[in-house]
């Protein structure tokens, strides 16, 4: 028996199921891959998956991970062969790795966000020069209006035409995390100009310690 993280990829139409059906589309596949899946004993065994790392309803993603528990070790190549001959379009397993760190261990994420508008360079940056950046947010104890602003890290920016290019690092995980809806909410009603949000895409998850997720 011998425990495996699955590296995916979220794209095309497969972004707006949400993670409730994600788990039910890969428990249909991994039980059509014929992959020696472990079951959890009792009254009512079930397939072991685990999710470190839910996604936003409507974001892609490359890096996705699913923790899956095998009763033999197998190949990593054909643990990708196996279930990708499953899965459906934009879904695709592109690595598998021996779990190195638990969901604990996650502290942040990295997002290219892609937006098109008039003047949203400067936007950006009026909106990023500001001391504090109030924002309603879900918590545990429902909403409550935080300041996102020390969340909130712009590691590139650069525009292509009439499109702002944006790499952002957020903060993620079970302690602290921002949702990337949140900071273009935010951003929508600083700029109070008209735009289209064309791709949000998490490109990479983080540890606490800054080493990448696996």
């Amino acid at each position: 028996m011998k425990d495996y993280r699955i590296v995916f990829e979220k794209t095309g139409r497969m972004i707006y199921i949400s993670h409730l059906d994600l788990n039910r589309c890969m428990l249909r596949a991994v039980r059509r891959s014929g992959l020696p899946a472990w079951y959890t004993e009792g009254f009512h065994p079930h397939l072991y998956l685990m999710f470190p790392l839910a996604l936003s309803l409507g974001t892609e993603s490359v890096c996705e991970a699913m923790d899956i528990r095998l009763t033999e070790e197998m190949p990593e190549e054909e643990i990708c062969m196996h279930l990708n001959a499953a899965l459906p379009e934009g879904l695709h397993a592109h690595d598998v790795h021996t779990p190195q760190y638990m969901t604990k261990d996650i502290g942040s994420a990295r997002y290219e966000v892609i937006l098109q508008g008039e003047g949203l360079s400067e936007a950006w940056e009026t909106f990023l020069a500001q001391e504090q950046i109030i924002a309603p947010k879900h918590t545990k104890k429902g909403m409550k209006d935080i300041d996102i602003r020390p969340m909130l890290t712009t590691e590139e920016m650069h525009t292509e035409g009439d499109k702002l290019i944006l790499t952002l690092r957020l903060p993620a995980g079970n302690e602290r995390n921002l949702n990337v809806g949140v900071v273009l909410s935010a951003f929508g009603k600083h700029a109070d100009k008209p735009f289209l949000t064309k791709k949000v895409c998490r490109t990479k998850i983080f540890c606490i310690n800054g080493e990448e997720f696996f």
